[in-house]
């Protein structure tokens, strides 16, 4: 995993990485196995947005805002 564009982030950053890695690795292989159907494929991507936004969304919103102030004051 990479550094921050702002050293100050790179921890936050880190961390929404790894929430982001987990949450993509439970949604690959089922959205594989869901894609026969379109109205399941429809129902699985919901539910895995849903709990994107459950574990990771608030870590993205904190780092991408300690990224947008460490930019502006540059």
């Amino acid at each position: 995993m990479a550094h921050s564009l702002s050293e100050e982030c790179t921890p936050m950053k880190r961390e929404y990485d790894a929430c982001f890695n987990a949450w993509f690795e439970g949604y690959l292989e089922p959205a594989v196995s869901a894609s026969s159907k379109p109205e399941e494929r429809q129902k699985f991507a919901q539910a895995k947005a849903a709990e994107y936004e459950r574990t990771c969304g608030k870590i993205w919103a904190q780092y991408r805002e300690c990224v947008q102030v460490r930019v502006a004051s540059q």
